[in-house]
């Protein structure tokens, strides 16, 4: 297994999570293979792990077959969302006011940044030029707190405070409950809570993705997480598993 790693113009990572998984890979023994192009990028094999952002990731692994699974907001684990959830389009959301004072965010990942619509303004960059954009539509929760579960094998590995108040901790049984209740046969996996301002901890979404951030986890750790989700997603080894 080889490890590779997208880099700018200059050779570096392009941000700390990149820097973060070379490192533990590094630290392990693994060689890394840096890429700038895809011309690189090409000559991975389906069990050489790739670090780098979204769209490279998503390519390569369309080209050995491999789609990514559609599930944000697992139905086993729906009951941990305290809120309502469904599936629209941008353009309905758009011309609706009576829809407004939600949650939107694109399922096609990352082509727009998730966001509060309250009015029009809101709605600026969320169009798609290839036609009309299916969207989560979310009933809005004021979180106060927000962390990252990194789920490894089934098991919690780390738990990392990402957004509001840090001093604002989610419950613990709540978080384990929800983890030992997903059921949807993905092992490896990060999964988002929120502290809302009544004191109540939800789940976010679930991030089944190539492309991870890791929040400060310790670079083994992220490292050993992101091979794991890689191996799942392809069904190769993960000479990880240690």
């Amino acid at each position: 297994m080889k490890v590779y790693l997208q880099v700018n113009n200059k050779g570096l990572p392009l941000d700390y999570d990149h820097f973060n998984a070379a490192y533990g890979f590094r630290e392990m023994g693994f060689e890394i293979v840096e890429f700038e192009t895809y011309d690189t990028l090409k000559k991975s094999e389906i069990n050489d792990v790739i670090v780098g952002y979204s769209g490279p990731i998503e390519t390569r692994l369309y080209d050995f077959g491999v789609r990514i699974p559609d599930i944000d907001y697992p139905e086993s684990i729906s009951g941990y969302l305290g809120r309502k959830i469904w599936k629209s389009t941008i353009n309905t959301i758009n011309n609706n006011p009576d829809l407004w004072n939600v949650f939107v965010k694109p399922v096609r990942r990352k082509s727009f940044k998730g966001r509060v619509v309250r009015g029009v303004k809101d709605l600026i960059g969320c169009g798609a030029t290839n036609g009309d954009q299916e969207v989560y539509v979310s009933e809005i929760l004021n979180f106060v707190s927000e962390y990252r579960v990194f789920v490894r094998y089934g098991e919690i590995a780390d738990i990392r405070h990402y957004a509001g108040d840090w001093s604002v901790f989610p419950d613990a049984n709540t978080i384990a409950s929800c983890v030992e209740d997903y059921k949807e046969g993905i092992n490896t996996y990060a999964i988002d809570f929120g502290v809302t301002d009544k004191g109540t901890t939800n789940l976010i979404e679930v991030n089944v993705s190539g492309a991870i951030g890791s929040y400060g986890l310790d670079p083994i750790m992220y490292a050993k997480f992101m091979s794991a989700r890689w191996a799942e997603l392809t069904g190769t080894e993960d000479e990880c598993k240690f």
